[in-house]
């Protein structure tokens, strides 16, 4: 039995997967029938259109730095069924506008802002549950079997959501991310009750907030993970901003060669998050991310340099490339999950992983909007470029704290994580 399956044997945590399963696929089907609705049955304009990949992490810039606070004061399976509710609200009520023939395109942008407030705390109370459910050391693993199946999800989405939008109207399809939440709030009634509410931190939000923030400045190997990946998030901005324009225009490929070929890398994020935890205990867990990081800018230039390449290597050459950003982007998330869940003690996990999220999934909205900019201005060429050039700059922060050197946390930073 691989660690995957035995974590899943354990009750609480089989609970969190199924969970986080029925989250990413219902928000996975959800995006794809509101561009469809969107481009295709409320004909809204370019612009309409283009909010919707920003909104989508409009709440962890918004409202990420006070979600861990109120997961604290709340509780993390009590947060995270309310997420799901909210997001069952959000994805139902455009199906039951669109049959009263009233869905308009801002309805839609509307539903977007609702799922991400959802997804905030219901990713800020995922990450402070999990290491309670399955304990520090086995976080790496329990991480790269969520992520793992994230993958799988997100190999047979454009499928699935292309097949359905087939089958029924667009708008239509959202009441399949709609019951997909129930399967979600089935799985966290499995999951151990909150501390009664006497036990449960009170704290004011603007102090507890500071204190989250603080921790995180005052640990140097949490601080440069967490500013390695705000400046990929950042490149990455510049990159997703343009990177299926180029492909679709300046090179001229298949609409429906561009989902088969995008769909199929997604073989790379499930190799990454399976790959990950073994790679970590054999060569430590800090050089496999500093590695997956030295990789990452190189993921981003394959796409222009597509360009100069003939016409039949294209896709294999975008494939190679979005290959790599899954694989990395597992073996990073997995690696950095696991230190950082050992360098932060438990009750301070909500509040920092909160501000973590809220300055990385902002970086995501900071840099789209302008690398559309950008694009707009400059050619989207030069634009996947720059967020080459800026993924280079994720390696600095590492560089200064001598990841390179060492292969996990030392005594001394394990020690202020509690372990």
């Amino acid at each position: 039995m691989n660690d995957g399956a035995r974590l899943r044997s354990l009750p609480a945590f089989r609970g969190l997967w199924l969970a986080n399963a029925g989250s990413d696929a219902a928000r996975l089907i959800a995006v794809f029938a509101i561009q469809i609705s969107m481009t295709l049955t409320l004909h809204a304009s370019t612009f309409e259109v283009g909010l919707v990949s920003p909104l989508s992490n409009a709440g962890a810039l918004a409202l990420g730095l006070v979600a861990g606070v109120y997961v604290d004061r709340w509780g993390a399976k009590r947060t995270m069924l309310a997420s799901v509710r909210l997001r069952v609200l959000a994805y139902a009520a455009p199906v039951l506008l669109w049959w009263a023939g009233l869905l308009a395109p801002w309805q839609l942008l509307l539903c977007v802002v609702l799922a991400s407030v959802a997804d905030t705390f219901f990713s800020t109370g995922h990450q402070a549950v999990l290491p309670a459910l399955v304990g520090r050391a086995r976080v790496p693993d329990a991480a790269a079997s969520l992520m793992a199946t994230d993958q799988v999800i997100t190999l047979a989405g454009p499928a699935a959501g292309g097949l359905l939008t087939r089958l029924m109207p667009a708008p239509l399809v959202l009441g399949i991310s709609t019951l997909t939440q129930f399967l979600a709030i089935g799985g966290l009634t499995r999951l151990p009750a909150d501390p009664p509410a006497a036990q449960r931190p009170r704290e004011r939000v603007w102090p507890a907030m500071r204190q989250g923030w603080a921790y995180l400045r005052g640990t140097p190997l949490l601080a440069a993970i967490m500013a390695a990946a705000t400046l990929n998030n950042f490149a990455a901005g510049f990159y997703q901003s343009a990177e299926t324009v180029f492909i679709l225009r300046e090179l001229g490929m298949d609409p429906v060669v561009f989902g088969l070929v995008w769909s199929l890398s997604a073989v790379g994020g499930i190799g990454g998050a399976i790959l990950a935890p073994r790679a970590g205990r054999r060569f430590g867990a800090l050089r496999v991310m500093f590695a997956a990081c030295c990789v990452m800018p190189l993921n981003f230039a394959l796409i222009p340099a597509a360009a100069w390449v003939p016409h039949a290597a294209q896709p294999l050459m975008v494939f190679f490339s979005f290959f790599l950003f899954g694989a990395c982007i597992g073996f990073m998330a997995v690696s950095s999950s696991g230190v950082a869940a050992a360098l932060t003690p438990n009750e301070l996990l909500a509040r920092v992983s909160s501000v973590r999220r809220t300055l990385t999934q902002g970086a995501t909205v900071v840099g789209g909007l302008l690398g559309a900019a950008l694009g707009a201005l400059a050619g989207v060429g030069w634009t996947l470029w720059l967020a080459a050039a800026l993924a280079i700059l994720q390696l600095v922060p590492l560089i200064r704290v001598g990841v390179p050197r060492k292969a996990a946390p030392n005594e001394a930073e394990l020690a202020l994580g509690g372990e």
